[in-house]
Parts: structure tokens; sequence; C-alpha cells
């Protein structure tokens, strides 16, 4: 399956052909995985959102428009249903607090480096994961749509159901804040090293 594209996986998957399944899963699954966390804010939540949002991808693909592209519509399955998630998860937090005597933890990192973070410099990466906490979530889903899953405008609307305004104001604010806490951080960096 050397030279399979992405439309002819596509049509394999809808046959069921494992083999299509598999070249979709690891075309997508690092991307899918950067969204659902960045909304889940836990590793095990946005693993277990990625691999119902592949069950539920597989399953419906004879649904699949070709108009537009595969990554936005499963980009799409990934948003919802991690938004369901954190809903669900949310309703039993809620129902957790009614009986404040429990001794229940949850094991949430603090900090998770996402997979376009790892392709730079470790320095770099951790200016970068120091630069995103400024960032709110929306702005931070914003950025990693439209410059790690390097989704359009119209994508990213598709996707969230944000109207084009409101994404581009995100992403606007987003590189403003990005800018003036890198500068800020690099000022830091070369004060300590002079």
């Amino acid at each position: 399956m050397a030279n399979l594209t992405e439309d002819m996986a596509i049509e394999r998957a809808i046959e069921r052909d494992p083999r299509a399944f598999r070249y979709l899963l690891n075309k997508y699954k690092t991307f899918a995985f950067s969204i659902a966390i960045k909304i889940t804010k836990n590793k095990e939540d946005a693993e277990e959102v990625v691999q119902d949002s592949f069950c539920k991808a597989f399953k419906a693909i004879r649904n699949f428009n070709r108009s537009g592209k595969f990554s936005t519509w499963l980009y799409k399955i990934v948003y919802n249903t991690a938004l369901t998630r954190i809903r669900n998860k949310k309703i039993v937090m809620d129902s957790l607090e009614a009986y404040p005597d429990s001794n229940r933890d949850f094991d949430i990192p603090d900090n998770y480096v996402g997979s376009f973070e790892k392709l730079v410099q470790a320095d770099q990466v951790a200016l970068l994961k120091r630069a995103l906490k400024v960032l709110t979530e929306s702005e931070n889903l914003a950025v990693t749509l439209y410059y790690a899953c390097e989704n359009t405008i119209a994508e990213i609307e598709t996707i969230t159901g944000w109207n084009p305004s409101t994404i581009k104001i995100r992403l606007f604010r987003a590189r403003q804040k990005l800018y003036i806490e890198l500068s800020k951080q690099l000022n830091i960096e070369i004060n300590e090293l002079l």
C-alpha cells in the first residue's frame, strides 16, 4: 500500500479494507490527538476521544461528502466528541462533588507537549510552551487547527462552528499575545546569558 492515496484509502475504507483504515488512522491520529488534548486537557481522555472519533468516522465513512477535505470532516468529529466528553465529565464531576467525603484523585497532567511542539528544538519548545499559556482555550485551539493541522478558515468554521470573523480575531489576538510573550521570554533569556 505504499502508493496509496487518500482518495484511494477512502474508497477502500468504504469497502471495509483494514489497510485503508490503518492508512487514514496513521495519517491523522497525531493532529486528532492534538485537538483532543487542547479540549480535554487530559491525556487519557484525549486518547479515548481520538479512538471514539476514528470509530465514528469509520462507521460513517460512507456519509463523507467528497466536496470537502477528509481531515476537516474527521477533525469536526474529534472536536464534537471532545466537547461531549468534557460535558459528560463535568456532569460526573458535579455529581461527585455532591459527596465531598469520597477520596477520589484524578491525575490530570499540568503540561502536555503536543506533537507539533516536539518538532522544534528543546529550547524553542520550552519558550513556546510558556508562551502558549497566555492564550485562552479558544485561541489555543484556533492556533492548533490553523498552524499545526493546516486548516483554512472555512475548514475551522466547519470543525468548530465559529464564524470566520471570530476565527480571524482569535488568530490575530493569539499571534499578538504570542509575539509579546515570546519577546519577553527571549529578553529574559538574553539577560540571563549576559
